[in-house]
C-alpha cells in the first residue's frame, strides 16, 4: 500500500457555496463556486479563465444565514481548464473586516 504524507502547511476544506467576484483594477463582476478554502487560499470555478498574479477581490457567501460573507483580496496562482469552466487556485493576500 502506497502511503501518502500531506505536504500542506494548511488543511484544506471542501466548501460548496456561491463567490462572487472581480479584477481589482475594475471590471465586470463574475459568479463562481468555492470547492475549498484553506487559511491561505481558496479554490473556486469559473467560467471565465485569469491570468497568473491577477489580483481579485472575492466576496464568498456561505450557504447559512448565521454566517457572514467574506471578503477579500487574493493573488491567481493557477488555472486548470476543464470542459467549460475553469479551476481558479488564489493565494489570499488580505481578508477585509
Amino acid at each position: 500500500m502506497i502511503e501518502y504524507a500531506e505536504k500542506r502547511d494548511f488543511l484544506r476544506m471542501p466548501i460548496d457555496c456561491e463567490l462572487n467576484f472581480s479584477e481589482v483594477d475594475g471590471g465586470k463582476r463574475h459568479q463562481g463556486k468555492v470547492i475549498n478554502l484553506s487559511s491561505k487560499g481558496i479554490l473556486f470555478t469559473s467560467s471565465k479563465s485569469f491570468e497568473i498574479g491577477t489580483r481579485l477581490d472575492i466576496v464568498l457567501t456561505p450557504s447559512n444565514s448565521i454566517t457572514p460573507p467574506m471578503q477579500a483580496r487574493v493573488i491567481v496562482s493557477r488555472v486548470d481548464a476543464r470542459e467549460v469552466l475553469y479551476d481558479i487556485a488564489c493565494q489570499i493576500e488580505d481578508v477585509k473586516s
